[in-house]
């Protein structure tokens, strides 16, 4: 597995749990009925997008954790832990944004080439394309 710098962890972590965290809400106004029109029948739908955002994110705090010097294990570990406490996982999120890691090879392996263009297209391409589904999914159902 390879190690993910600041900004991949940034694209490829950060962006699919605030997608999540967006989805989750937007699942809770649909089934509160508060949401913009649309069936709580989309709810389950926009769950499992929300899963697949929060998967995203632990393989990226994994991969993160690796260009800091970490197990994959302990970086795991410390998402579902912080996880398990809440608000505390967005100061985890945060230190893995932001803190530097090691400059060359490392014992997780070598650091990781710059995203190129293609990578950014995708990364918007799935930051974008749970949105429409769920739209598309609370009008339709």
């Amino acid at each position: 597995m390879r190690r993910y710098d600041r900004t991949h962890f940034f694209v490829w972590g950060l962006m699919p749990a605030l997608n999540a965290a967006g989805l989750l809400l937007y699942g809770l106004a649909l089934a509160t009925g508060s949401g913009s029109g649309g069936t709580e029948r989309a709810v389950p739908l926009l769950l499992v997008m929300a899963a697949l955002g929060l998967l995203a994110t632990a393989v990226a705090a994994v991969k993160r954790g690796r260009d800091l010097g970490w197990s994959g294990g302990a970086a795991l570990a410390g998402a579902v832990l912080c996880a398990a406490l809440g608000p505390v996982l967005l100061l985890y999120a945060g230190y893995l944004a932001l803190a530097r890691g090691s400059a060359g090879d490392n014992a997780q392996g070598p650091p990781a080439p710059p995203l190129s263009a293609t990578a950014w297209v995708w990364a918007v391409v799935a930051a974008v394309v749970p949105w429409f589904a769920a739209v598309t999914a609370a009008r339709v159902l």
